[in-house]
């Protein structure tokens, strides 16, 4: 029989693209993969999860918890309560009950309990919530227990000390259980085997498949002209971000250039950028952009020239992360500009050909690295070589070859162990 897998994360799929590519792999390992996860009240995300598990071969369970939907409100209101009422609890409980995983994530015990229905060789967990929804599972049925930290939770918010002391109480009790342990960075895999005392995580970063680079659409949607094309791209457009550094820096070249910024945009962020592109002479070259389905952001970001990483290094995750950025600008040939930040520097360094780094804050950096690719010649020599290595080198299949290695090791050596006992 097929060695079986069960991935758990707290959220929707089209938002976790380490789940669905984890799904991908061990499935096409020969392993029966189930992937539980759930879903809110954003109609959107339900789309794009749908459109995105069209021709999946995994299993898929799906609790769903929205207050906007009669067949989902008595559990929406259930645990919203449940959960209020958790949050006056003394934390002095944590270590005996499951508070400090209801408060982590509303829908934690309903999450833990269809984790729990079907049995399985290995539950891994993505996230604080996940991990814990995975132990239960792998509690109740005898099985493994896996992590995959797809950020250095623990450092996310560092003003927020409930947080902190919830994600560190909940990484502590269940870490030390762990037979399987993945980390999306370098840095995120040593802070993680500094604070908790494991062993390294294997780190298997979120690269994506170069086969994605088939379903180009080959259109101009974005872009405008023949200026220098600059993207960026995330869930939400925000002031934070790094953005004003990439508008002033725009406003500094002397060539044309072009901004494009994708995501959700509140209007109070759009009037400050805009703002911001005004008084640097670039309003006109500013253009924003709703989000798209994850099967139409290559077409889309490979319209442009330059890809912008602009991690700004604010909290300890963000400093010691490596983006989905660094990944997909390559997949889609761009050049790429990025902050000097930990995680970053650690990735692009020695890779000159396509990237520059430059210090946060510093628009005049940014704009000295971009000026390079303001020569028509050695921007083409930069999106080849940018090109190459997602082919060669910074593509899924390659990398996924670390985490179904690791894996098979895993329930290899978890069914010998069986074996010798009977």
């Amino acid at each position: 029989m097929n060695p079986s897998v069960c991935i758990v994360t707290p959220g929707y799929l089209s938002s976790t693209p380490r789940v669905v590519k984890e799904a991908d792999a061990l499935q096409a390992a020969g392993m029966a993969v189930r992937v539980v996860h759930t879903w809110g009240g954003l109609d959107r995300k339900r789309r794009h999860d749908r459109d995105l598990l069209q021709g999946k071969d995994w299993a898929v369970d799906t609790v769903k918890w929205s207050p906007d939907r009669l067949g989902e409100l008595g559990t929406y209101v259930r645990y919203t309560a449940q959960r209020r009422l958790a949050r006056w609890m003394p934390t002095e409980l944590w270590p005996a009950t499951h508070v400090a995983e209801q408060v982590q994530h509303r829908v934690y015990p309903a999450l833990a309990r269809r984790v729990a229905q079907e049995p399985a060789d290995l539950y891994i967990g993505h996230y604080p919530a996940g991990l814990a929804a995975a132990a239960h599972g792998a509690d109740q049925n005898g099985a493994l227990l896996g992590y995959d930290a797809e950020d250095y939770h623990v450092g996310q918010q560092p003003d927020n000390q409930p947080r902190i002391e919830r994600t560190d109480f909940l990484e502590r009790r269940y870490l030390s259980e762990c037979a399987h342990v993945t980390a999306a960075s370098e840095g995120i895999a040593s802070a993680l085997a500094d604070r908790y005392d494991i062993d390294p995580p294997l780190v298997v970063h979120n690269m994506f498949p170069w086969a994605e680079r088939e379903t180009l659409d080959e259109k101009t949607k974005d872009r405008e002209g023949e200026a220098l094309s600059l993207c960026w791209f995330s869930q939400a457009v925000g002031l934070n971000r790094g953005l004003q550094d990439a508008i002033r820096a725009a406003g500094l070249l002397d060539a044309p250039v072009q901004l494009h910024f994708r995501g959700g945009l509140p209007d109070e962020v759009e009037r400050k950028l805009t703002s911001v592109a005004e008084e640097s002479g670039v309003a006109e070259q500013l253009h924003f952009h709703a989000q798209v389905p994850p099967d139409e952001l290559l077409s889309r970001t490979a319209e442009h020239d330059v890809g912008l990483a602009l991690e700004q290094g604010h909290t300890p995750n963000r400093a010691l992360c490596v983006t989905n950025k660094l990944f997909y600008y390559p997949l889609a040939g761009l050049a790429m500009a990025a902050t000097d930040v930990p995680g970053q520097r650690r990735l692009l360094e020695g890779h000159a050909a396509f990237s520059g780094l430059y210090d946060p804050g510093d628009p005049e950096g940014l704009a000295a690295v971009l000026r390079r690719w303001t020569d028509c010649d050695a921007l083409t020599e930069a999106k080849t070589s940018a090109l190459e290595i997602a082919q060669t080198t910074w593509n899924w299949e390659q990398e996924r070859k670390k985490l179904v290695d690791q894996v098979s090791r895993v329930l290899a050596a978890e069914r010998s162990w069986l074996l010798e006992k009977e």
